[in-house]
């Protein structure tokens, strides 16, 4: 993909390119951010998109947000006690790598790219599993945290960046990432590429059509641009993948809340009910699960071969294999 500092403005939409329309204009500090619609397939997306260049240092310089209150990034220890506390990315990673696992079966090429790996609780559940690991990771704390955490060694780069012979992978994931992405279609086309024939490709993002999102609308904690420019239901991100060579093998619907929201919002005479809130939430939870109106869905794909690779190429330095 060509990088460089224009700003795009999409007139159609860009997963199945159908007619747009507006949706919101959502302000974030002393920014407006207009939000566009895909009257089809309901993919909604900042447009017009920011920069790359600008997309690039806002995550080399914010990485994982911790937050104004809080005095130094976390580290190592911090974020294993939080894990603890409120287990989430290791209940995540054990369900998403157990999918990949049975959608790939036993063969021979363990080879998998964990894109934007975070804190590497993912990549060390694939690490567990068996499978090789490549992992990118443009902040530089989560990169620190990752190697202490798996031996790895993040590269620092961009997926655009990133480059790597064709179907050289077995597995590319992408948990939280691909709504940060500033051109979805060039990722995926991308990770085809780079898959080897019935490769799979997992995705985890937040779900647009969950009923919170419904409900509050662009008040919706994950309607947050700059940080998070692509929302994606069910339907949109099954037409991305489908459009660009892939099908569509499993879905999985996800919500947690963290049992201390009930206790920081209760007044402190209430806090003897907490352990009873708590499981009708997590009742309740379950529910809007079974009806796909989660706040999280896992897509997984897999590579279907015969499609031409149509990549151009960029502009700026690469980073390759295992760098």
């Amino acid at each position: 993909m060509p990088v460089n500092s224009e700003i795009k403005q999409y007139e159609m939409c860009p997963v199945c390119y159908s007619s747009i329309k507006t949706w919101k204009v959502k302000n974030m500090g002393n920014e407006k951010y207009n939000l566009d619609l895909c009257e089809s397939c309901g993919y909604a997306f900042v447009n017009p998109r920011p920069s790359f260049s600008f997309l690039k240092n806002y995550y080399l310089s914010l990485g994982h947000d911790h937050g104004p209150s809080e005095k130094e990034a976390p580290n190592l220890e911090s974020v294993l006690v939080q894990e603890h506390n409120e287990p989430n990315s290791i209940i995540d990673a054990s369900r998403l790598i157990k999918t990949i696992k049975s959608l790939t079966g036993n063969n021979s090429n363990n080879l998998f790219l964990d894109v934007g790996c975070g804190y590497g609780f993912f990549s060390k559940a694939a690490l567990g599993a068996g499978f090789e690991v490549i992992a990118l990771e443009l902040a530089e704390n989560e990169r620190r945290i990752t190697k202490k955490m798996t031996g790895l060694n993040p590269s620092a780069c961009s997926f655009e960046e990133f480059e790597c012979a064709s179907s050289t992978f077995q597995v590319i994931l992408m948990s939280q990432i691909l709504e940060h992405a500033l051109d979805v279609k060039f990722w995926i086309k991308k990770a085809y590429e780079l898959l080897v024939n019935d490769g799979i490709i997992a995705i985890a993002l937040p779900n647009y059509g969950s009923i919170f999102r419904l409900i509050m609308q662009e008040n919706d904690p994950y309607i947050c641009p700059p940080a998070h420019l692509n929302y994606f239901n069910l339907n949109s991100l099954s037409k991305l993948l489908e459009k660009n060579g892939f099908k569509v093998e499993a879905a999985q619907w996800v919500s947690r809340i963290p049992k201390n929201t009930f206790e920081k919002r209760l007044p402190n005479f209430c806090n003897p009910l907490v352990p009873i809130i708590s499981v009708v939430s997590s009742a309740s939870l379950k529910v809007i699960d079974a009806l796909h109106l989660s706040m999280m869905i896992n897509v997984y794909g897999r590579k279907i071969s015969g499609l031409q690779s149509v990549l151009p190429h960029g502009n700026s330095t690469p980073h390759h294999c295992g760098q």
